[in-house]
This record gives C-alpha cells, sequence and structure tokens, in this order.
C-alpha cells in the first residue's frame, strides 16, 4: 500500500548524461555571453543574463561528472562578474 504512495513522491532523476549535455550547452552560452561582455562590459542586461547563467551552471556543473571540476572556476567569474557591476554602478 504504501509503495506506491512512494513512487508518487519519488524524484525521477535524470541520467547522468543529461547533466553532462546541460553542462556543455551552458558552457556555450557562457563563453558567448562572455564575448558579448568584453565587447560591451557596461551592459546590463548581458551582466544580467550572465549571472543568471552562471547560477543555472552551478548547479548543472555540480551533477555532472565531465564539469564538476570547473565549478572552482565558475565561483572566479561570479566574483569577477560582481566586481564589474559594483564598478558599474
Amino acid at each position: 500500500m504504501f509503495e506506491s504512495l512512494k513512487a508518487l513522491w519519488k524524484k525521477e532523476n535524470p541520467p547522468p548524461q543529461d547533466y553532462d549535455k546541460q553542462a556543455r550547452q551552458l558552457a556555450g552560452e557562457i563563453a558567448r555571453l562572455e564575448k558579448e561582455l568584453q565587447g560591451t562590459p557596461g551592459n546590463g542586461e548581458i551582466q544580467k543574463a550572465l549571472m543568471l547563467t552562471y547560477n543555472r551552471a552551478l548547479s548543472v556543473y555540480a551533477k555532472s561528472k565531465t564539469h564538476r571540476q570547473d565549478i572552482d572556476s565558475l565561483f572566479i567569474r561570479i566574483d569577477e562578474l560582481r566586481n564589474i557591476i559594483r564598478r558599474n554602478i
């Protein structure tokens, strides 16, 4: 009886390759946004989009076996972006 209830509440975990695929897509999006930000460092919209993408990437990278080692560098880039945002305010 309780097994059917447990099955309802059990979360479905996507396979690891899905996290790897998502991590590759986010890495490409991050690279594109960082390149745009280099061209126009004062663009607030790009800064916002990049910060949101960084935050999404943190959780996906933590679950991805191939991108897990990139979390430290991602935190460094988040700090650098925060410094850019502070200078622009």
